[in-house]
């Protein structure tokens, strides 16, 4: 009968295996029916993501437009930074090297407004200019935009030709590039014939065209020179993030410089302002000391005496009973000495300078002349933090405006990508027959397939029913054999058992707390070296 249960036992085993690789087995092909599904659909949410982003760049980039609108904006408040930290420049410039600093500041004031003036008038002809450029731009996008549609349809169309047209075609486009560079010719003619017209009709107008002529040379010189100011500013806004980024970069540099100059001319004024001070107080100080050096001197003795007469108890005290107070006491006796010696020599080079002290007149000229220095350096110290103010808050916002650039130049990556990657994705999906006929054969590979499961799910669910009423059958015989009942009860004591285990160590744990005598000893210990140093402080001063 053992052997026979021991049998049974096996063979459920071995069935039991088998349904539960048949079931791993259905469960993995469900799987991956839904993962080709889920293909399939993500595959048809790319294909409209793609149609929709066509779609989208098709109508424009309006998102560039804006990125550009943008950086034309941080540039312009680089230029209006960088113009406010040159007034500032040579505002410093100006109040430290002249005399009158009040008059100095009128004067820019004035210049200032009359710049402010003529700036305006040229920044409305600017923002204008800009105006009429981004006009023409757009409108330039646009013409070319309508004009590459217009070659894409005439190639198609001409793509389309028969043979015969084609080549006519292709004649046609020849004969009229060398109309195009005769016309080029002609118009350079025109152009010479009517220099050459203008040159004689100046010739012919007598002194008074000499003298407009003359005008109107200065007045090109003038356009010409302005003209070249606007391309060099083009060129400037033409640069490149990195070239900008290295221009602003040597400007900082310079402008550094010239503050640490500034700063090193600070310094040199506190130091004067600080040897001024020194010297007016030396000088108050031997005004001071003039008439009581006499009581300077009697104190000076007394002081020797008591200080001689207290070392001389000491030592006498000391000397015999502990040593190192003896050592003590002469280190005292020394400094005594030195301190005595150095109020002998003070005093003597105080009676030695009596005579050179300054009058009145010069004790007031030197307070008005520190007065003048300590309202410069204040002067100067306000001026120098106000611009160090203003050149921390001119680095943050260069380093923001450093940020954008990278933030820009890395849109302007990520846009170029994805535009490459989007026109290789819609060059793929456009092939909308080859798509369709792979749809086909995927649809039709899957409906077999899901046929093919359906048959063999069935099949399965018959064999799980089989081996689980099995299953159930070989439960309820071992719940019902006495070796389940012996094991349910041995399993009872074991817990029993684990109970009575744990209380006893709980037990233990308590009575080994309430017989605990460390700390009653660390109390005796420490109660010993108090007693103990208390003792040797008593025979110490015993």
């Amino acid at each position: 009968m053992a052997s026979h249960a021991g049998g049974g036992y096996g063979g459920g085993h071995d069935r039991l295996g088998t349904a539960v690789h048949a079931g791993r087995q259905v469960r993995d092909k469900s799987f991956h029916l839904n993962e080709i599904r889920k293909k399939n659909r993500a595959v048809q949410l790319e294909i409209e993501r793609l149609d929709a982003e066509a779609q989208t760049r098709r109508l424009g980039t309006s998102q560039f437009d804006a990125i550009e609108r943008k950086y034309d904006q941080l540039h312009a408040e680089v230029a209006t930074l960088q113009g406010a930290l040159t007034d500032q420049n040579v505002v410093l410039d100006a109040c430290v090297n002249a005399v009158d600093g009040a008059a100095q500041v009128e004067a820019l004031r004035a210049k200032t407004s009359a710049l402010g003036t003529a700036n305006a008038h040229e920044r409305r002809a600017l923002d204008e200019a800009f105006e009429r450029r981004v006009t023409l731009e757009s409108g330039l996008k646009e013409a070319e935009a309508q004009l590459e549609r217009l070659q894409r349809d005439v190639r198609s169309k001409v793509d389309a030709l028969p043979g015969g047209k084609r080549a006519e075609h292709d004649r046609l486009e020849v004969e009229n590039e060398r109309l195009k560079r005769r016309e080029a010719e002609a118009e350079a003619e025109i152009e010479r014939a009517t220099a050459e017209l203008q040159e004689t009709e100046r010739a012919l107008g007598g002194d008074q065209v000499k003298q407009r002529a003359l005008a109107l040379r200065d007045k090109t010189r003038d356009l010409t020179d302005r003209r070249v100011a606007l391309r060099e500013e083009k060129e400037a806004l033409a640069l490149s993030p990195e070239e900008q980024r290295e221009r602003l970069k040597e400007q900082i540099r310079a402008d550094k410089e010239t503050t640490a100059r500034a700063e090193q001319d600070i310094v040199d004024l506190q130091r004067a302002i600080h040897a001024g001070e020194s010297k007016l107080a030396g000088a108050r100080i031997e005004l001071n000391e003039r008439d009581g050096a006499g009581s300077v001197e009697s104190m000076d003795r007394a002081d020797k005496l008591e200080k001689l007469l207290a070392q001389e108890r000491e030592l006498t005290e000391f000397i015999d009973d502990f040593e190192p107070a003896r050592a003590r006491a002469l280190n005292d006796a020394d400094a005594g000495r030195v301190a005595i010696v150095a109020a002998m020599e003070r005093t003597a080079r105080h009676l030695s300078l009596k005579g050179n002290v300054p009058n009145q007149r010069r004790f007031k000229e030197l307070e008005r002349e520190l007065a003048y220095k300590q309202t410069q350096v204040a002067n100067a110290e306000h001026t120098n933090e106000r611009l160090r103010t203003e050149k921390l808050e001119r680095q943050n916002e260069l380093a923001k405006i450093d940020e954008l650039e990278d933030k820009i130049a890395t849109e302007l990556e990520g846009l170029r990508g994805r535009s490459s990657s989007t026109e290789n994705d819609v060059a793929r999906f456009g092939d909308l027959p080859k798509l369709a006929a792979e749809a086909d054969e995927t649809r039709a590979r899957l409906t077999r397939e899901l046929a093919s499961f359906g048959a063999r799910k069935d099949a399965l669910r018959s064999i799980v029913n089989k081996r689980s009423l099995a299953h159930e059958r070989r439960r309820r015989e071992t719940q019902s054999g006495d070796a389940f009942k012996n094991l349910e009860r041995m399993e009872v004591k074991i817990r029993t058992a684990e109970a009575g285990a744990h209380a006893a160590g709980e037990y233990i744990k308590g009575k080994e707390s309430e017989t605990d005598h460390g700390a009653l000893r660390r109390n005796l210990d420490e109660v010993w070296e108090a007693l103990n140093s208390e003792l040797q402080k008593r025979a110490m001063y015993t």
